[in-house]
């Protein structure tokens, strides 16, 4: 898969049913301790796996980053399986951005999980390592609906739905609609402000083209 190649070497010399052990319980304790060092070494020596925290050579880093990866996955095989062939793209990138909302949300605590990463992202000594995993999300994406982009296009397009995807997961947060049915609307209302800022960019270059 397009994003494994570089992913979770840290952590490739332990066992992948005690990684998903480890992880797991991180996943329901970040909520109450935290995002840290701290944090990890707490769960693996709770779950009396103290010498695996080795295992995890940048630490927290490698954990957040197992967790970014597994929802990449879970999403990009969702949308393998979805009928993408009969929908615009526009429609393709609301239904990869659901599918990850939901996936968030049957994560316990999903609410104060969240809170945690995002706090943690926006620290200064964090943020381009959160970049870095943000990337790797809209990314997953564009290729998960696959869109080949490799001109000036594949950068913006990443840029513009980076925007889209974190204003929408802000919103999920606080959403207690059922089936968070105001995010999805949310969503749209962004999806649709991006889609007319490109309508009218290709109408005023054809407007500057004429005049020149």
């Amino acid at each position: 898969m397009h994003l494994q190649s570089h992913v979770l070497f840290s952590i490739m010399f332990v066992g992948q049913d005690e990684v998903k052990l480890i992880i797991d319980e991180l996943i329901s304790v970040i909520p109450f301790e935290g995002i840290s060092d701290k944090t990890l070494l707490k769960v693996c020596t709770d779950l009396n796996l103290a010498n695996s925290f080795c295992k995890f050579q940048n630490g927290i880093y490698s954990a957040l980053e197992y967790i970014a990866e597994d929802l990449n996955s879970s999403m990009e095989t969702e949308l393998r399986n979805s009928n993408l062939e009969d929908m615009k793209v526009h429609e393709r990138v609301k239904l990869a951005v659901q599918i990850r909302l939901s996936n968030y949300a049957q994560l316990p605590n999903y609410r104060k999980f969240l809170k945690n990463v995002l706090s943690f992202s926006v620290l200064p000594k964090y943020t381009y390592f959160s970049s870095k995993l943000l990337y790797r999300t809209v990314s997953a994406i564009w290729y998960g609906i696959h869109d080949q982009s490799t001109d000036f296009n594949y950068y913006t397009k990443r840029v513009i739905l980076a925007g889209v995807y974190l204003s929408t997961l802000l919103f999920f947060i606080n959403d207690y609609s059922e089936g968070f049915a105001d995010t999805l609307l949310f969503l749209d209302r962004r999806i649709n402000n991006v889609m007319t800022f490109k309508k009218l960019k290709t109408h005023l270059k054809g407007i500057i083209g004429d005049f020149l």
